[in-house]
């Protein structure tokens, strides 16, 4: 197949091609030009693992994640499964009530699983939910920490609620079906009062 680009961001390019004859997402790093040689191949390598590190964890805690085919440190690039599904952030406006409230439970559910495997996603927006075969599939752990404290997994919250609040304002009074799933799921309730702290002082500043 040929590549196409699906993404390019400050910190990496993202391509869909091919991998052994699988369609595959290949993600690679971009150096830094303004940052020394040695520390830029450095922070890419960690952020490299640090980011397969914690797919694999989510992955191990139940959320349903792509998986890595292969990780290339030199070149900074990592490819994984591509996931053929319906990006959220569009199926939202293309289901029915009844559907959109059993995938906002998953997102709830399922965000509640990673919290408690002590991950934070770190960029969790409806565009990096896709839902497939039943599931919700968290993609995109850029920005992911481990061992994440009520602060970073508040920021989910609260960042998800903010996309709802100013993306899909039609359906933000049914931000509260994610967060019962959450709830219902064994998710911390001190961290659903840490995004509403983090929404309040940012509403303040």
């Amino acid at each position: 197949m040929d590549d196409i680009e699906l993404k390019r961001g400050a910190e990496a390019l993202v391509v869909l091609s091919s991998f052994l004859g699988r369609a595959a997402v290949y993600k690679r790093r971009l150096p830094k030009s303004y940052r020394d040689r040695r520390l830029d191949r450095r922070l890419i390598v960690q952020r490299i693992r640090n980011e397969a590190r914690c797919i694999i964890a989510a992955r191990e805690a139940g959320i349903a994640v792509p998986r890595i085919y292969d990780i290339d440190e030199e070149e900074g690039l990592m490819v994984l499964e591509y996931i053929d599904g319906e990006n959220v952030s569009r199926l939202l406006y293309a289901t029915d009530s009844d559907l959109r409230a059993r995938i906002e439970n998953m997102i709830g559910h399922d965000l509640a699983l990673l919290h408690n495997a002590g991950i934070a996603h770190g960029d969790l927006t409806t565009s990096n939910l896709i839902y497939k075969g039943g599931r919700v599939y968290f993609i995109d752990f850029s920005f992911a920490t481990r061992s994440a404290g009520y602060e970073e997994k508040g920021v989910d919250i609260r960042l998800l609620k903010e996309v709802y609040r100013s993306t899909h304002p039609e359906f933000e009074d049914e931000f509260s079906i994610i967060v019962e799933g959450y709830i219902d799921s064994g998710g911390d309730p001190k961290v659903i009062s840490k995004a509403k702290e983090i929404d309040s002082r940012a509403r303040y500043v």
